[in-house]
């Protein structure tokens, strides 16, 4: 019978004296901007609407490879490829001129 009243008068002490804990916050003079790396922004383009030269790039470079999707940058300078070839699919990046161009 003990034990019926110490557990409720116990969480409703705990109840109690947590209800005056408030969040304390720091100042902060720390005026550092944090930048994130652009990142190129590609628009979907139709794959028979890529420049000759890109194509020819793809066919002469990756023989037997088929474009699956396309983008471009928004001045057309750089293509983004998805390429498969076989079971295999990578993604490529190359400019205009059909000029391959690796990414980090």
């Amino acid at each position: 019978m003990k034990n019926l009243f110490v557990l409720p008068a116990l969480a409703f002490g705990l109840l109690l004296g947590t209800q005056g804990i408030n969040a304390q916050e720091t100042a902060s003079n720390d005026n550092t901007e944090v930048t994130a790396p652009a990142q190129d922004k590609y628009i979907e383009l139709a794959v028979e609407n890529l420049p000759q030269k890109v194509i020819d790039a793809v066919a002469k470079d990756f023989a037997g490879a088929t474009i699956e999707k396309a983008g471009a940058k928004e001045d057309a300078s750089e293509f983004m490829l998805v390429l498969k070839q076989g079971e295999k699919e990578m993604e490529v990046y190359c400019d205009a001129d059909g000029n391959w161009i690796t990414k980090d």
